[in-house]
């Protein structure tokens, strides 16, 4: 069951965050990625099993991460939202419009 876990944390609805973790691009083209998923492990949703979709943040981001090596992690800071989206790679239980991005060290 908590392979599958949608349960999310209400309090969480709308509040500013930093959090790291590892992108799986989903809008990219050459030069930046503008929509990822921030997993908690490399390689997440590409191997299977994927993370439960409470461990995995669908996020958008317009100004665009340049392309990078993806075996690193990032801190993302943004809003996060509770909000279930689907697609072929994954599922994820939350949002994150994201305002700024740094490497992980």
């Amino acid at each position: 069951q908590a392979i599958v876990s949608v349960n999310v944390i209400p309090e969480l609805d709308g509040q500013s965050i930093r959090i790291a973790g590892f992108v799986v691009p989903l809008e990219f083209n050459e030069k930046t990625i503008t929509q990822f998923f921030l997993v908690p492990y490399f390689g997440a949703c590409i191997h299977v099993p994927p993370p439960a979709p409470n461990q995995i943040i669908l996020v958008n981001y317009p100004i665009g991460l340049t392309q990078r090596n993806l075996y690193d992690p990032m801190w993302i800071t943004g809003r996060l939202k509770t909000d279930l989206v689907e697609n072929e790679i994954g599922t994820s239980a939350y949002t994150m419009d994201a305002d700024s991005h740094k490497e992980y060290f």
